[in-house]
């Protein structure tokens, strides 16, 4: 909770604002996240040290501050095993962010040579992606109900209509779809 300045109560924290990541190489960090991922670049103050903040729907949610310091080793793992060796991001194991439309999605990474590794959430209408940024910060992307990928939305689909063929068989009502 924070202090209300108003009231001088505690308050609710409302929601996340940005992350900040620090690089040796902003460019680099452009083509990761503007070109390959498709962040907007937008307004930035006039900062002493280079940078860029990076925009999701007129927000600027991702900065990104240069810096001649030597970054952090981060262990490169997704779920425990490494995946793309060991990286550089420090004590944040990662940013995630929602995203739409798996399958254009993970085309656009591919066009850039972007490495990904997905996995579907048991239990839940969720789909996740995992890359690695230019310095190794880990990016999580959530795939949500028909943003999920195409085969996952199939699959679904056929453990539907099977589930209604049975009951259909059985003489039950009609099998509700909360997913």
């Amino acid at each position: 909770m924070a202090l209300d300045m108003k009231t001088g109560k505690l308050s609710v924290i409302a929601s996340l604002d940005h992350v900040n990541i620090l690089t040796n190489d902003v460019e680099a960090c452009r083509r990761f996240y503007v070109d390959g991922l498709g962040f907007d670049e937008g307004f930035r103050p006039a900062f002493k040290e280079p940078g860029l903040w990076l925009y999701i729907g007129g927000t600027p949610v991702v900065h990104i501050i240069e810096t001649g310091a030597p970054l952090p080793k981060h262990n490169g793992t997704i779920d425990g095993q490494v995946q793309f060796g060991v990286t550089d991001s420090g004590a944040v194991d990662h940013i995630a962010f929602r995203a739409l439309n798996f399958d254009k999605f993970t085309a656009r990474l591919d066009d850039h040579g972007i490495k990904w590794q997905d996995r579907e959430i048991p239990g839940m209408d969720l789909h996740q992606l995992f890359c690695f940024d230019p310095h190794g910060v880990k990016v999580e992307f959530n795939f949500e109900g028909q943003d999920r990928p195409w085969k996952t939305l199939q699959k679904t689909h056929k453990e539907v209509l099977t589930a209604r063929a049975k009951n259909k068989a059985k003489g039950r009502k009609k099998v509700k779809v909360l997913a």
